[in-house]
């Protein structure tokens, strides 16, 4: 629930990215809804015309007397092509994994590809309780309903989002190994993306961990040099 200048985002942004880079990778941006019309209709020209849209979060319901909410079917109308589903500030403001899988169910009816974040807090991580605690948030999500539309996953530990500090690359290969052991398991092939204090200097790091297909970047996303220099690292 930031407000960025987009015209001097997107200035910053194509003043460092190099047009092979931008021909190579896929950008997916997800502003407040207040400003996704600027980039839907593609005013500014560059990343903010050649990217693709993500809502930060959808309702569960497909319509009617739900006041301050966004239903799937507006998000087809006005140009998504994904949605998160599952975000920790969304999960902590009271979405458990029945209301998750609803989401993801709504924009897949409406052909928009779920963005599904998964992740422990402190405590689990400390517990020794991750593995279970993953694969219950993904057994609600996929094992109940098969039908989504390319799903993506995004694994952010919640001990690491806006800290500063991402995990370490043991956390994280172990995250991403019992992610992708699931979906072996479960005859799924889905890329797993990673969130959680994604910066320019970490970038190459994490994306030299097996199985990390993406970021999922939070703040440093909120300036348009450091989004560069994000994106040229990949």
């Amino acid at each position: 629930m930031n407000y960025v200048d987009l015209k001097k985002f997107n200035e910053d942004f194509e003043g460092l990215i190099s047009k092979n880079k931008k021909n190579d990778i896929s950008i997916i941006i997800s502003p407040p809804f207040t400003q996704s019309n600027f980039t839907s209709k593609g005013i500014y020209k560059g990343l903010l015309n050649d990217c693709e849209l993500a809502a930060q979060d959808v309702s569960e319901y497909k319509e009617g007397a739900y006041t301050g909410q966004v239903s799937a079917s507006l998000l087809n109308k006005n140009g998504y092509a994904f949605g998160l589903v599952g975000h920790s500030e969304v999960r902590a403001a009271g979405n458990n994994n029945l209301n998750i899988q609803k989401k993801g169910y709504r924009l897949s009816e409406n052909n928009i590809r779920p963005i599904l974040c998964i992740g422990e807090n402190l405590k689990i991580l400390q517990e020794k309780r991750k593995e279970s605690f993953l694969i219950e948030q993904l057994q609600s999500f996929f094992l109940e309903n098969a039908n989504y539309v390319s799903p993506l996953i995004a694994y952010e530990p919640i001990w690491a989002i806006g800290t500063g500090v991402a995990a370490d690359q043991k956390n994280i290969s172990e995250s991403f190994n019992i992610i992708n052991d699931f979906l072996i398991e479960n005859h799924l092939d889905i890329p797993i993306l990673y969130g959680g204090s994604v910066s320019s200097k970490n970038t190459e790091e994490i994306l030299s961990i097996d199985y990390v297909s993406g970021l999922l970047v939070g703040n440093a996303s909120l300036d348009g040099k450091e989004f560069a220099r994000i994106a040229e690292k990949f």
